[in-house]
């Protein structure tokens, strides 16, 4: 409906915890940390990125996908999530 362009290039690189298992921001970084690679980055180079997912807890993870997508050239980054968990860290 709204003709965006969509990519299925994001792939998780190895195997992470649950974030709402990890008790701070720090561990949630880490488990997150190199976790993820694009297949095709030169897709993104120049381009403004909508990044939808589903629940957000410490924002880890939208943190570390900002960081891989702006190294691979993005321009903007603007991040949508779903749902918010309850007393998740904001660290």
């Amino acid at each position: 409906m709204l003709k965006f362009p969509i990519i299925h290039d994001l792939v998780k690189k190895r195997p992470t915890k649950e974030q709402k298992d990890l008790e701070n921001g720090y561990l949630k970084s880490d488990n997150v940390f190199g976790a993820f690679s694009l297949n095709n980055p030169e897709k993104i180079k120049g381009k403004r990125i909508l990044l939808v997912d589903d629940i957000f807890d410490s924002g880890a993870t939208i943190k570390e996908l900002g960081k891989l997508f702006t190294k691979f050239g993005a321009v903007k980054i603007a991040p949508i999530v779903i749902a918010k968990t309850v007393g998740g860290d904001l660290a």
